[in-house]
C-alpha cells in the first residue's frame, strides 16, 4: 500500500513537471511568434571621437573627383542651398529636438557623417514593408551634429521621414546602448516597417545609442 502511495507521489510529480514544461514551450512559442525580434548587424565607418572635423567641401571636390569639375560646379549651382550639395532623398523631422535634415542616399559623395546624416547600408526605403531605414550622425557640438539632441527622447517620442511625396510617422519602441566597436547590433520586430537612429551616447566615449521606431501611420504631403 505505501509503495503503491509512493508510485502515485511520483506519477502526479512527473505529469506537474511535464505540464509546466508544456506550458512554458507553447508559451514561448506563442510570444516569440508576435515578437519575431531578429538580431541584425551593421557596420559603421564612424567610431572614434565624435567630435567630427571641419571638412571643406570645396578640397573633397578637388581632390576626389577633379576630373568631374564641370559636372559639380553644375550641382553646386543647383543645390547651393543644401548641406554640402547633397541630392537628397528625403528628410528625417524630430519635432521634439527641433530637427530637420535632408537625407542622403547610400550610393552619393557625400554619404558620410562628417558631412551629413549617414544612410547605413543595408538600408530600405520608408515604402518598404517591414524594411528598415538606418541612419547615423554625429552628437558632439559641430554645426553637423545633427544627432547632438537624440539623449532628449524618449521611448513613445516621435520622428517623421518625408520620403516621396508621403509623411511616414514613427514612433520610438526601444532604446538601448551598444559598445563602440564599428559594428552595431539591430534588434527590431521584422514584421514592422522601422527607422533606426545610430549616434554617440552622451557623456561616454565607449558606447553608441540605438533608437528604434516603428512606423505608426502615414499621410500624403
Amino acid at each position: 500500500m505505501e509503495n503503491k502511495m509512493r508510485r502515485n507521489k511520483y506519477l502526479i510529480i512527473i505529469m506537474f513537471v511535464v505540464c509546466v514544461v508544456g506550458i512554458v514551450f507553447v508559451s514561448y512559442n506563442y510570444v516569440l511568434s508576435k515578437i519575431r525580434l531578429t538580431f541584425e548587424t551593421v557596420n559603421l565607418e564612424f567610431y572614434g571621437n565624435d567630435e567630427p572635423k571641419e571638412v571643406n567641401v570645396n578640397s573633397v571636390e578637388e581632390q576626389v573627383i577633379e576630373d568631374k569639375r564641370e559636372e559639380v560646379q553644375k550641382e553646386e549651382s543647383q543645390s547651393s542651398s543644401k548641406k554640402y550639395n547633397a541630392n537628397y532623398f528625403g528628410y528625417l523631422e524630430i519635432p521634439n529636438i527641433n530637427l530637420k535634415q535632408g537625407l542622403v542616399p547610400m550610393d552619393s559623395k557625400y554619404n558620410n557623417v562628417d558631412m551629413n546624416i549617414q544612410t547605413i547600408y543595408p538600408s530600405n526605403y520608408p515604402d518598404v514593408d517591414g524594411g528598415n531605414l538606418i541612419l547615423a550622425a554625429h552628437s558632439g557640438t559641430s554645426n553637423i551634429s545633427y544627432f547632438k539632441n537624440l539623449y532628449k527622447l524618449n521611448v513613445g517620442d516621435g520622428a517623421n521621414v518625408l520620403y516621396g511625396g508621403i509623411k511616414y510617422m514613427y514612433n520610438i519602441v526601444n532604446i538601448y546602448t551598444v559598445p563602440k566597436n564599428g559594428e552595431v547590433a539591430i534588434y527590431r520586430n521584422k514584421d514592422r516597417t522601422t527607422l533606426t537612429l545610430i549616434t554617440c551616447t552622451k557623456n561616454d566615449d565607449t558606447t553608441q545609442t540605438v533608437y528604434i521606431l516603428e512606423l505608426i501611420s502615414k499621410e500624403g504631403v
